[in-house]
């Protein structure tokens, strides 16, 4: 089972006891649009919020009728570290407008979210006191230089790839876009993903492992 996580470094107005409470008196009920399930004690809360769409319908005459559907959707949410704080989000969905402008209309002025990059370097430096770390995929773009072009390179090894050999592939600034590592600690594997959008993805047996390592590391300000 994979698992995909996002984070975000956070900066509230307020302590965080304080802040579960607030959002706590804008709590979830059926007649709401939007709103939040807190969980004081486990330092997390939920937000739920609905959306609509529009189904084409047709009736025993052939007629077409829309009709408006309305689905609920949540998003659990962990508070992490106390000088640090960060939030951490479990199969994150595409947007997260709904909540962030919630949590900045109950929150207020001084609340502020940015989301962390999962960049090559945080990955490598969770996975290094592992046992063996290979990594499988990695993608790539940069400039080519001489012909005013921009390249994007994508790799792929079952057996693993020397970053050091590939170097770049002779692109000017090229940026690491995404990577895979499949890691094994002890006779367990796991495997870890990242991307510049901010993505991580977690499987194997050491799934937990892994995902307490990176959270210690971005704790500590590892980028």
């Amino acid at each position: 089972m994979i698992s995909r996580f996002k984070w975000y470094s956070v900066r509230l107005p307020c302590s965080i006891a304080e802040a579960l409470q607030k959002l706590d008196e804008h709590r979830y009920v059926p007649e709401k649009k939007s709103g939040f399930i807190v969980d004081a004690l486990a330092r997390s809360f939920q937000f739920y919020w609905k959306t609509s769409i529009y189904a084409t319908t047709m009736n025993a005459d052939g007629e077409s009728q829309r009709e408006e559907v309305t689905s609920l959707c949540s998003q659990q949410v962990d508070i992490l570290g106390d000088e640090r704080l960060v939030f951490r989000m479990q199969e994150p969905p595409r947007s997260l407008r709904e909540m962030l402008n919630a949590l900045d209309k109950v929150l207020g002025f001084g609340f502020a979210c940015e989301q962390i990059n999962v960049s090559d370097k945080l990955v490598k430096k969770s996975i290094e006191d592992f046992g063996a770390a290979t990594l499988n995929s990695i993608k790539m773009s940069g400039a080519v230089g001489g012909i005013a072009a921009i390249a994007r390179i994508e790799i792929a090894s079952k057996i693993g790839i020397d970053q050091d050999l590939i170097s770049g592939f002779g692109l000017t600034s090229s940026v690491i876009e995404a990577g895979t590592y499949s890691v094994r600690y002890k006779g367990l594997s796991g495997q870890v993903g990242f991307t510049r959008s901010g993505l991580c993805k977690i499987s194997g047996d050491l799934s937990l492992r892994i995902q307490s390592v990176i959270e210690s590391n971005i704790l500590k300000g590892v980028h």
